[in-house]
């Protein structure tokens, strides 16, 4: 059975919500309460670019994240010892 295209009732009725939502989220919180992200400490990018051996029109493209990060709860531990 195929899903039924949303209608714009149905597109209204989401956007409803989501401001009915956000007037209903507490903006005076601390922001570590609301989020629990790792702070990343160490960030490197690599992008290497080679053509194809066996057709030069295309590009083999390799891309490398390097991250240290450290996690909230390990920082919190740390400044209480």
């Amino acid at each position: 059975m195929s899903k039924k295209p949303d209608s714009f009732l149905g597109w209204l009725g989401r956007q409803v919500g989501f401001v009915n939502k956000a007037i209903k989220t507490d903006v005076t919180k601390p922001q570590e309460e609301q989020s629990k992200q790792p702070e990343v400490v160490y960030r490197a990018d690599n992008v290497e670019e080679v053509p194809h051996p066996a057709d030069p029109n295309l590009v083999l493209r390799r891309t490398t994240t390097d991250e240290v990060i450290r996690e909230q709860d390990a920082k919190q531990q740390r400044s209480q010892e």
